[in-house]
């Protein structure tokens, strides 16, 4: 993607003085980590991981006990919703600030937003009663680039997540690119990059799994993270951001790379972190084919630490790719 002008960018100026700065102070869960929010992400995400809901069987394993799905981080801390006027503000859950980076840039004709990219670190795995806390700080804005969905930035955050006791348990990069969505090619919105996926000679390939992407699919995975933003239910608002339908949110996408990697490591698997690249939207009507394989293996302690590259995709190409790195009992 190349700067779509040399020419002074008064918007870019506006956001310079965010970089490095919080964006959001430290924020309190609304609710402890519990097991109605657990079974609903399991539910929504047909996630059959016994270490989940089964207590019996958990307390057998290296967890001792029920823990909640590592993908859901994210979604603990993410805030109640106002639903009036949640179309007009973007999908925020609630009014923002007016002078945040967001709102800079909303002001300046960027009202689009599309999240592009998720890096999760999981420290630890969370159990039932943590009550977390979350900060976000800007770690960069790029330059206005030219993008299949028109001129925009690309904002990118950290944030940490703590328990009570101040103690790291996670943390996130996540990337966003803030659009012009009356800008929007009028071939329709970007698709995703189709290199050939090519495993190692030596590496091991995983069954591959296909996921029916359906409109229940699309908006059970949003309510199940908590995530209310219109472009996943609305498929109007999703077409006015340049989207041939509703599409799923990138909590949702994460909590399929967690399902498709414990589904083939079994319950003993401890995911240590999921990084992903969004691509071409997951859609209704096209079915999203998650493969992968393993691209390193090597020992810590009396555990194997495995990374496995993952893909899925669909017709409009990938949706996503990316790394999974676990830990397997040795």
């Amino acid at each position: 993607m190349a700067r779509e002008t040399d020419a002074p960018d008064t918007t870019r100026e506006l956001l310079e003085p965010w970089v490095g700065r919080t964006l959001s102070k430290l924020t309190e869960a609304p609710d402890a980590v519990n097991l109605p929010m657990i079974r609903h992400w399991v539910d929504a995400l047909d996630d059959q991981n016994p270490v989940y809901l089964d207590e019996p069987f958990a307390a057998t394993t290296r967890f001792g006990g029920l823990v909640a799905p590592p993908a859901m981080l994210q979604a603990w801390t993410m805030a109640r919703p106002l639903i009036a006027g949640i179309a007009e503000r973007g999908g925020a859950p609630r009014e923002v600030n007016t002078k945040s980076p967001i709102s800079i840039l909303d002001g300046a004709g960027f009202t689009g937003t599309l999240a592009t990219n998720s890096e999760l670190e999981f420290v630890r795995y969370l159990r039932i009663g943590d009550r977390l806390r979350s900060s976000t700080v800007v770690e960069s804005i790029s330059d206005r680039k030219t993008t299949g969905l028109g001129a925009g930035y690309f904002l990118t955050w950290v944030t940490t997540f703590l328990d009570a006791s101040n103690d790291v348990v996670g943390r996130q990069r996540f990337r966003i690119l803030k659009f012009d969505p009356r800008r929007v090619d009028a071939d329709g919105p970007r698709r995703g990059r189709s290199e050939k996926h090519t495993p190692a000679d030596t590496g091991e390939e995983l069954p591959a799994f296909d996921l029916v992407v359906t409109p229940t699919v699309i908006v059970a995975g949003a309510l199940a993270s908590r995530d209310f933003m219109p472009a996943h239910h609305d498929a109007e608002f999703a077409r006015r951001q340049g989207a041939p339908d509703i599409f799923m949110n990138i909590l949702t996408s994460n909590g399929y790379v967690s399902r498709y990697i414990t589904d083939w490591a079994g319950p003993e698997a401890v995911l240590r972190s999921i990084a992903i690249r969004l691509g071409a939207p997951a859609i209704p009507g096209l079915v999203l084919r998650f493969t992968g394989h393993v691209s390193s293996s090597s020992k810590d302690g009396d555990a194997r630490v495995v990374e496995v590259a993952v893909r899925a995709h669909n017709d409009l190409g990938d949706h996503l790719t990316g790394t999974v790195k676990l830990a397997l009992p040795d």
